[in-house]
C-alpha cells in the first residue's frame, strides 16, 4: 500500500518528499531491525526508496550495520539526467511533453499528421517534427548520429538497444513489385548489420529487430492464422480434455491438416518428443513438434502460403535474412530484442522467434550468452500462458529462454482493429489487469532463476564447487523494460530477496530514450543493469513510433508525462535563478 501511494502522481515533489519519512520509515525500520535484508540489500532498498540510510540502525546494536552510502532518489536520478542538457533541450523537452500530455492533440495524432500530405506540406511538417518531437525521443536518422549519444549514457553506466524505426502493416507495401518490396528488404537487413557493428562499439549493448521490415506482413499474417489454426484444432481431438494427445489423436489432427500422405511424419517424431514417455504428448510437446521438424516446417509454411511458389520464395527469403543478422550479432556479441507487434503478426513473430531461440541460445553452443530476446506483450490476456509455454518449452530442449518483457505499444490500434472486424478484443480490459500481468510475469521469471540457483547451491554443498549463476548457465535472461516506478521497485525487492547476483547477467531493465530517466539513471547509479532504447530512422518512417510514444504517455503511463514535465520546468527555473 506504501508503495502505491509514493508514487501518486498528484504528489508534488516537496509532499512526496516528507511522506517518504513518515510511513516508509516505519516499515523499513521493522523490516531492518528483523534482519530480513543483507547489509547491501539494505542500502539498496534504501536507495530506490530515497530513504537516507544513516537514520536506520538496529535497536540491538549501537553501531549501524549500514555503511554510509551517498542514497540517490528517482528525483536525483533526473537531475543527474538533466545536468547533461543544454537550455534549449530543457526548454524543447518541456515543450514535447506539454504537446502531449493535451489528450486531444494525441487521440487525434493519426488524423492531424494525414492534413500536410493533403496539403502538400509533408515537407514543412518533417521540419518541425525533427527539430521538437523527433530528437525527444530518437537518436538520429542514422546509427552513426547515435554513437555521441551511446557514449553520453555510457558515461553514466547505462547501455544501449539501438532500434532502426521501421515497421510494416498489411497495406504499406501494397503498391511496391515484388522485386522492389525484395530490394527495400535487403536494404533494410543491411542497415540492421550497421546497426550491429555500431553497437558493437561498446560491450553487451542490444538492437531492436522489427520482423515486419524484413519481408512482407502478408507473410506472418497467413503464418498466424495457419498456427492459430493448429492450435485450435488440438483441442478438437483432446477428446477427454486432459490437455494431451495419443499418437492415434495426433495421426487424425495431421490428416485433416495436412492430408493423409503426411502422416507418416507422426511415426518419426512422436517417441522422440514425448518428454515423459507416457506414450502421450502435451500441448508443448505438440508445440514442440510444430518448431523442430523440418519436414513439418515446410508443411505448415506450404500451408501458410497456399503452395504459392512466390510467397513461398519470399518466406525462405524472410529465414535467410535473419540467419544472416543472427550470425553476425553473435560475431560481435550483439544480442537481438524482437520486437512484438501487432496481435495478427504475433503468432508467427513468436514462431519464428522460438526457431531461432533453439537454433542460436541452446546451452550447447552457447559462448557469451544468448543471443536472441523475444518481446512479450503483457497486456495481451494470452500473454503469461505464452510465456509459461515458451519458458517449459525451450527448457524441455536445454535451451536458454531470453525475453523483455513490456507492457505493450499498439493498445489503440489493436482495440481499433477488433471493433472492425469483430474478434473480442485481445487486450486487457484496464491497466490494473495489465499491472497484474506484468507484475506476475516478473515474479514468475525471477522466482524460476531463484529456483535454479537454490539448485546450483545444493550443487556447491555437494561437491564442493563452484555453482553461481553466470552468462553460461542461467536457464533464463530477462528484461524488465518498464516506465512504472512500482514495478521496478517491486523487482529489485525481489532480486534482492532472492539474492541474485546483479552480475550474473540475468536481468536487465530497459526504459524507452527521452523518457523516465529519474528511473533509468537511478538504476545505474545503484548498480542495477540498465539501458536505454534509441530509435533512430528518417523522420518520414519515424512517425508511426512518434505516435505511439504520445499515445503510451497518455494512456499506458498515467501521468508520467506530467511528472516529467515537473522536473523538467524545475531545472529550467533552478538555471535562471543561477543566472
Amino acid at each position: 500500500m506504501f508503495r502505491r501511494a509514493l508514487f501518486k502522481r498528484n504528489f508534488n515533489s516537496r509532499q512526496l518528499s516528507n511522506w517518504n519519512f513518515t510511513k516508509t520509515e516505519v516499515l523499513l525500520r521493522s523490516t531492518i531491525e528483523r534482519k530480513e535484508f543483507s547489509q547491501k540489500s539494505q542500502i539498496r532498498f534504501l536507495t530506490i526508496h530515497n530513504v537516507n540510510s544513516n537514520k536506520f540502525t538496529s535497536s540491538s546494536s549501537k553501531e549501524s550495520t549500514i555503511p554510509n552510502n551517498k542514497v540517490i532518489s528517482f528525483n536525483e536520478g533526473s537531475n543527474i539526467a538533466l545536468k547533461d542538457k543544454t537550455m534549449s533541450e530543457l526548454i524543447r523537452s518541456y515543450t514535447v511533453y506539454k504537446l502531449i500530455s493535451i489528450p486531444w492533440v494525441v487521440n487525434h495524432a493519426p488524423s492531424l499528421i494525414s492534413i500536410p500530405k493533403k496539403l502538400h506540406l509533408s515537407w514543412l511538417f518533417n521540419w518541425i517534427i525533427k527539430r521538437t518531437i523527433f530528437p525527444q525521443f530518437c537518436g538520429g536518422e542514422t546509427d552513426e548520429e547515435c554513437v555521441d549519444t551511446m557514449y553520453k549514457l555510457k558515461k553514466h553506466q547505462i547501455g544501449t538497444i539501438l532500434g532502426l524505426s521501421i515497421e510494416a502493416d498489411l497495406d504499406k507495401n501494397g503498391s511496391l513489385s515484388d522485386d522492389e518490396k525484395n530490394m527495400k528488404f535487403n536494404q533494410i537487413t543491411d542497415e540492421y548489420l550497421k546497426s550491429i557493428k555500431t553497437a558493437s562499439k561498446q560491450s553487451n549493448n542490444f538492437i531492436a529487430v522489427k520482423f515486419t521490415g524484413l519481408s512482407d506482413p502478408v507473410i506472418f499474417k497467413n503464418l498466424s492464422l495457419t498456427l492459430n489454426s493448429l492450435n485450435e484444432i488440438f483441442d478438437q481431438f483432446d477428446n477427454d480434455r486432459d490437455g494431451k494427445l495419443g499418437k492415434s489423436d495426433l495421426k487424425k489432427l495431421f490428416i485433416k491438416s495436412f492430408g493423409e500422405s503426411e502422416t507418416h511424419l507422426i511415426d518419426k517424431v512422436f517417441d522422440k518428443t514425448d518428454s515423459n514417455y507416457d506414450r502421450l504428448i502435451d500441448r508443448i510437446d505438440y508445440y514442440n513438434i510444430l518448431l523442430n521438424d523440418q519436414n513439418i516446417f515446410q508443411l505448415i509454411m506450404n500451408k501458410s502460403t497456399k503452395l504459392n511458389k512466390t510467397m513461398d520464395n519470399n518466406f525462405n527469403k524472410l529465414l535467410v535474412r535473419l540467419d544472416e543478422i543472427s550470425k553476425t550479432a553473435r560475431q560481435y556479441k550483439v544480442k537481438l530484442l524482437i520486437d512484438a507487434e501487432q496481435s495478427h503478426f504475433q503468432p508467427a513473430i513468436d514462431y519464428i522467434a522460438m526457431r531461432l531461440s533453439l537454433q542460436y541460445n541452446n546451452f550447447l553452443s552457447l559462448q557469451d550468452g544468448p543471443i536472441i530476446f523475444n518481446t512479450i506483450q503483457m497486456y495481451r490476456k494470452d500473454s503469461t500462458s505464452r510465456l509459461q509455454r515458451d519458458y517449459e518449452l525451450l527448457q524441455r530442449n536445454k535451451t536458454i529462454f531470453a525475453a523483455k518483457l513490456v507492457r505493450g505499444a499498439y493498445m489503440v490500434g489493436e482495440r481499433l482493429r477488433a471493433k472492425e472486424l469483430g474478434y473480442p478484443d485481445p487486450i486487457h480490459d484496464n491497466k490494473e489487469n495489465t499491472n497484474k500481468s506484468y507484475n506476475g510475469a516478473v515474479e514468475f521469471l525471477l522466482s524460476k532463476l531463484y529456483e535454479n540457483k537454490r539448485n546450483f547451491e545444493a550443487k556447491n554443498v555437494n561437491d564442493g564447487s563452484s555453482h553461481d549463476l553466470n552468462v553460461r548457465n542461467n536457464p533464463l535472461e530477462v528484461m524488465i523494460a518498464s516506465h512504472n516506478q512500482e514495478t521496478i521497485i517491486n523487482a529489485c525487492e525481489k532480486l534482492d530477496q532472492f539474492g541474485i547476483d546483479l552480475n550474473s547477467g540475468a536481468v536487465y531493465f530497459a526504459q524507452l530514450y527521452g523518457m523516465c530517466d529519474q528511473i533509468t539513471y537511478t538504476l545505474a547509479h545503484s548498480d542495477y543493469p540498465v539501458y536505454k532504447c534509441i530509435a533512430y530512422g528518417k523522420v518520414n518512417e519515424v512517425i508511426p513510433f512518434l505516435v505511439r510514444r504520445a499515445q503510451e504517455n497518455s494512456s499506458v503511463l498515467d501521468g508520467r508525462a506530467t511528472v516529467e514535465q515537473s522536473m523538467l520546468w524545475n531545472e529550467i527555473v533552478n538555471r535562471l535563478k543561477f543566472w
